[in-house]
């Protein structure tokens, strides 16, 4: 394995799956929000790249987190409601792969970004109005 891959270190890399793997387990989140913002602005992966890189890793780094999940006593995962979700999630992943193969590098990182933004916002709202 060489320790140059577009543009980054294999330090940065790695760094950057821990990182990831941290985020996923502790907030449901990684291989978007951190991976592919630091793939496409801090190495020479394109976003749409960046966003299939993310896609790959966030196969055995979900697999893990929701072991864990589903093995903590105290947290109860809805084995059926994740399925049903799941099966509308394969339907949804095959036309955003579709999308994105049709826009530009620039939109995609355009509205990757407006969606962060408006998530984000969202969720500030919702912490700071919740009682818990």
């Amino acid at each position: 394995m060489p320790a140059e891959f577009s543009g980054g270190s294999m330090v940065f890399y790695l760094s950057l799956g821990l990182l990831a793997g941290v985020f996923s387990a502790l907030f449901g989140v990684g291989a978007g929000i951190i991976v592919v913002p630091a793939l496409s602005l801090l190495t020479a992966v394109s976003q749409k790249e960046a966003q299939g890189i993310a896609l790959t890793v966030m196969i055995p780094m979900a697999l893990m987190g929701a072991f864990r999940y589903h093995v903590n006593p105290n947290i109860h995962v809805d084995l059926k409601l994740a399925l049903a979700i799941s099966i509308t999630a394969v339907i949804g992943a095959n036309i955003g792969a579709t999308l994105a193969d049709r826009l530009s590098n620039k939109t995609l990182q355009f509205l990757f970004a407006f969606i962060l933004i408006i998530v984000a916002v969202r969720m500030i709202y919702a912490a700071l109005n919740t009682g818990n």
